[in-house]
């Protein structure tokens, strides 16, 4: 008796039987030659963005290298960091708010949050750029587009094999470690966006930033999702 209640107490929620999905079994294939050529081809440069939000030394090699954003390896890591967090939403969504996502096929909702979390990333890129001139911070703006563009490669490459476990197991606890692992990088990434020119730096002007472009676009995001 005591084992089975120890054991109903720790079970996690998970489906029997992972529903199959060719749309996006043919996203995760995409996505796994995407990660293969960058891994292939641009090999020391990804090694030193994944961790250069924890190591200031792997920071200040890219830095010296020249602009990050400005690099072939750029574009590559971009399209594997959007379409990853936009496979994660949309997965995640379908679990929790399915009246929102039962509208269109499962590979159109990626298609769309895809396209949404691209012009997001562009709107806050334009937004860090008026933050940068009207507060004179034009020489941090750099160094802030950089730590936005590694925390985004390091959380896509964290999540992307977690997604392929959820959607062929069916283990629905692993959301749970992506909510974990965001919340870590996310405390990383901040505290590093602290740091930046420190002694500069108002601490109302982050403050302003930080909840503006960082936290009131994705609050207006879920808010969007939960009316639908």
């Amino acid at each position: 008796m005591f084992k089975q209640h120890w054991l109903g107490a720790v079970q996690f929620q998970w489906d029997a039987v992972a529903q199959p999905n060719n749309g996006l079994t043919l996203v995760f294939c995409a996505l796994l030659l995407l990660f293969t050529l960058i891994l292939v081809t641009f090999r020391r440069k990804l090694i030193l963005i994944f961790r250069a939000l924890f190591s200031q030394r792997h920071l200040s090699i890219i830095q010296r290298e020249g602009k990050l954003l400005e690099d072939r390896i750029s574009s590559f890591v971009l399209l594997f960091d959007i379409m990853t967090i936009a496979t994660g939403l949309v997965m995640f969504c379908t679990v929790y708010i399915p009246q929102a996502m039962s509208k269109l096929p499962f590979i159109a909702y990626i298609g769309i949050f895809f396209a949404l979390l691209f012009l997001a990333y562009i709107l806050k890129l334009l937004c860090n750029e008026l933050y940068a001139n009207l507060f004179g911070r034009v020489k941090e703006r750099t160094s802030i587009n950089q730590y936005k563009f590694i925390f985004m490669t390091d959380l896509s490459v964290a999540i992307f094999p977690l997604l392929v476990i959820i959607q062929y197991t069916g283990i629905r606890a692993f959301y749970y470690v992506i909510v974990g692992l965001l919340a870590a990088l996310f405390a990383v990434w901040l505290y590093r966006l602290s740091k930046i020119n420190s002694n500069n730096i108002h601490r109302f002007h982050f403050f302003l930033y930080f909840c503006t472009l960082e936290i009131l676009p994705w609050l207006i995001f879920l808010k969007v999702l939960l009316v639908i």
